[in-house]
């Protein structure tokens, strides 16, 4: 039977290309259900094809029934009902936020793979405080892959139930960009980790500055995505999340980034 579930959104990861749903995002959250303080992560949620009333924001509270995951064993993952969605409210205030984020941070990024390589299905989403930031890395996207290619065309050209009669679908793009972030968890003999940051602003900064050139672009990235979230004055930490396929499980994706003012007590105030 579907449960139903009040959902605290604190990420979004960017759309990829689906076969069966024109593309989808990943999102993951924190249940909000009274005094339940667990992990969720909702897929596939076909973002862009949702209703406009039904399209939610970071820190938005959602509510939405859900099923368990298709061939996906890891506990957070929940498959959602979409048409239940619902958006409730949005947590723009802090301390709103503190309730619910500050008992979340931890274990460290190192924590989190030991975990899976004891048991796959060990935690697989967390907020891991960043040590150290060394720097972004940016490199070029290959472009979807042949199947993901073939889903973007089979998309454009066949109607699918999201569709209004006449209405035209753009397909889906590959941003130009793939950015990494290099850095130390808290852990003492940590070796240093490089996930890809997939966060859905990352996407959406790549497509509404796609008029600049390479160096401009990459300059706003750096800017927005390392300067300004790594800074001295901050103490930052990563939503990570790791992969379905099991055999691919110890590898975790950096899926947003969040950040306090350094010399704050960690409950006082959240961005």
């Amino acid at each position: 039977m579907p449960e139903r579930m009040q959902v605290l959104v604190t990420v979004e990861a960017a759309p990829e290309p689906s076969n069966t749903y024109i593309d989808t995002v990943c999102v993951a959250g924190v249940r909000v259900d009274g005094d339940r303080r667990d992990w969720v992560r909702l897929y596939p949620v076909p973002f862009r094809h949702l209703s406009t009333d039904q399209q939610f924001k970071k820190y938005d509270v959602i509510e939405v029934d859900t099923i368990p995951a298709k061939s996906d064993s890891r506990h957070e993952s929940r498959r959602p009902i979409w048409d239940s969605l619902r958006v409730t409210t949005n947590l723009k205030q802090k301390a709103a936020r503190e309730r619910v984020l500050s008992t979340l941070i931890g274990p460290s990024m190192c924590d989190l793979i030991a975990g899976v390589h004891r048991h796959q299905d060990s935690q697989s989403l967390g907020l891991v405080h960043v040590a150290r930031f060394d720097r972004l890395v940016i490199s070029r996207h290959k472009g979807w892959s042949q199947s993901q290619q073939r889903a973007v065309e089979a998309a454009v050209s066949q109607p699918t139930l999201f569709d209004d009669p006449g209405s035209a679908r753009a397909p889906l793009q590959p941003p130009r960009f793939v950015v990494k972030i290099r850095y130390r968890c808290d852990t003492a003999s940590c070796p240093g980790h490089e996930p890809s940051l997939l966060d859905f602003e990352l996407s959406a900064l790549q497509y509404h500055q796609r008029h600049l050139s390479d160096d401009a672009l990459k300059a706003q990235i750096e800017r927005k995505f390392g300067d300004e979230q790594f800074s001295s004055d901050r103490r930052t930490s990563l939503f990570v999340g790791n992969i379905a396929d099991p055999p691919k499980r110890r590898s975790f994706s950096a899926l947003g980034i969040h950040h306090v003012p350094r010399d704050s007590d960690w409950g006082s105030t959240l961005f």
